[in-house]
Parts: structure tokens; sequence; C-alpha cells
């Protein structure tokens, strides 16, 4: 297997429980949907990427912030399954996609949003590279990321520890000497580094950071009866504050002359050769005039997943495939 296809290797949800997982915890939403509106309340919002939309957890915040919205994710079941307001009424596209093969044309976007992703990345340049391609010059990209050491590793450490996995693996995300580790399949593999590792990547692939808002402590049981609002001052009051679990970074795409927003039914690029597609919103069936790719509408979501021969394809069982 080649170096290139094993840093495309992907985290593929279907069939995972997210509903469950979130089940108690609705705290956490409710100060991340705070932090959307806090990052694109000032910006440009004519049209949104989200990706990483799982269940829509966040989708309706975005769909009451932005014009249109392209509510993406690898996982094509959570897609189907949306049932937000701006789904209903096709303000909102679902589109199945790879993030490493982004099916858009370049500038499609004037924003977007990485929430819970970054943490999965084997290769998070290449990823945040493709985002920094389909933005307009000066975008805001709000994306969030889990480094080390903070409360939230020590935690993380204390738990593993405790109920230690079968294969009895063990390495501390909070005291582990290397500056960028990954964490066996639970049940996805899980990278972590410090903030200034972060920084070094979003800038080697033009991103200018402006700002961060920090969260992760209204997770925590002795925190629940804290009030949101608070919650919510402190993550925008202190984002450079050390020892949060989880930092949201506001960062801008490089600068340049403006271009025209692409229209609606012109967004989409074969995920191949990049290749436009034109009027490929209104097909049932999309095939790149380029490469020949072919892409297909099913229960009202385009899927234009493109994955290379050799990439490691992670699922639920600590199974690569």
């Amino acid at each position: 297997m080649s170096e290139l296809r094993a840093l495309e290797s992907i985290s593929d949800y279907e069939g995972f429980d997210f509903p469950r997982l979130w089940r108690g915890r609705e705290k956490v939403t409710e100060v991340e949907r705070s932090f959307l509106t806090a990052a694109f309340a000032p910006a440009d919002r004519r049209r949104l990427l989200e990706v990483g939309t799982g269940f829509g957890r966040l989708l309706g915040s975005l769909e009451n912030l932005g014009d249109e919205i392209v509510a993406m994710d690898f996982d094509f079941g959570s897609l189907a399954r949306l049932r937000s307001p701006g789904v209903q009424g096709d303000r909102t596209l679902r589109i199945a996609a790879n993030i490493y093969h982004l099916p858009f044309v370049d500038g499609a976007f004037t924003g977007a949003t990485m929430i819970r992703v970054y943490h999965h990345l084997v290769d998070p340049a290449a990823a945040l590279a493709e985002l920094c391609r389909v933005l307009q010059p000066s975008g805001t990209l709000l994306v969030s990321y889990n480094p080390k050491p903070t409360v939230g590793t020590l935690v993380n450490d204390i738990q593993r520890a405790l109920h230690p996995s079968p294969e009895g693996r063990f390495r501390s995300m909070t005291f582990d000497r290397a500056r960028h580790i990954e964490l066996p399949p639970d049940p996805f593999p899980v990278h972590v580094g410090p903030r200034e590792e972060f920084e070094q990547i979003v800038r080697s692939v033009g991103f200018e950071p402006r700002t961060e808002m920090v969260s992760g402590f209204e997770e925590y049981h002795l925190m629940k009866r804290v009030p949101t609002r608070l919650f919510v001052q402190l993550g925008t009051s202190f984002g450079r504050a050390p020892g949060f679990p989880m930092r949201f970074a506001i960062l801008a795409s490089p600068r340049g002359a403006m271009k025209p927003l692409p229209a609606r039914d012109g967004i989409l690029a074969c995920p191949v050769c990049r290749e436009p597609i034109e009027r490929g919103l209104e097909e049932e069936s999309v095939i790149c005039p380029g490469c020949s790719f072919r892409g297909r509408r099913r229960d009202g979501v385009l899927d234009l997943r493109y994955v290379p021969d050799g990439v490691i394809r992670w699922k639920q069982g600590d199974t690569p495939h």
C-alpha cells in the first residue's frame, strides 16, 4: 500500500448509533450552537458547507444562519435520515462525499464548518487544503480540535487505565513524550497533538487563524447544573486559556480578489479530476464529462463518494477495510 493511500484512511460511521451517543448531552450541543452563531453572525453566509453532518445535531443552527446549506458526510445513511426544516424545504442539499476529495468547484462556498471530525483525520493538512480550495477568498472555516495535554486527555487516560482494552494496549494522551500520537481504534482511530501542531498545519495550507473559543467542561457530570450561558461566556472570552478539552478555531482562507460565487447548480465538480459538472444537482445520475466518474441520487442524497484503491476504511468493530 502506498503512503499516499494510507494517509487517506477513512472513518466510516455507517451504522453507528449517534443519537444514543448524544443522549443526555444537550448542554454540549447548546454550547456548540452558540459558537456557530459567534463564528458566522459577522461572516458572509450566502452558502455554508457542513463537513461531518452526522445525524444533524447542528444542522438546524446552520440553516438559521446561512442562505444556502450543503450538508456533507461520508455516512450516506445518516444524510438520508435527516429531517431538518431546511432539508424538507429543499434549501439544504445533502451530499455524501470524501473529505479528501470534495466534489465542488473552487470557491463554491463562503463559509464551512468541521466539528468533531479533525481528531479522526490521519492527514488533516490534506483535508484542510481541500476546504481551503472550495472556499471563497477570506472565507470563514470553523473547526474543532482536541489538543494535548488538557484536562480532557487526563480524564481520558484515567478512564482507559481503569477500563483497559482487551488487547491491553495503553498509551497516555497526556504524558506520552511523542509530539503526535495515534490511539487504537475505539471504534475509530484518534489522533492528538499539541496546539502548536494544529496552528502549523492550518498555516501550512494557507489558512489564517483569527480567534479561538474553548469548551469541554460542560461534558462532566459535576458541571451539569451550571447554566449554558456561563459556559458560552467562558468559552468566547477565554479562547487562549490552556487546559480546555476542546477548542474551536475560526480560520480565514487566503485573501485575494473576490470571485463571483458560483450559481447553486454550478457548484459540483468531479471528486476525481475536478472537472465541473454542470446541472448535476438536477440529475438523478451524475457523470463526469472528463473521466466518466459516476454518482447517483438516492433517498434525496447525492452520492459523490470517491475512495481511491488501497485506502484504509475503518468501520465499527476495530477492523479496517
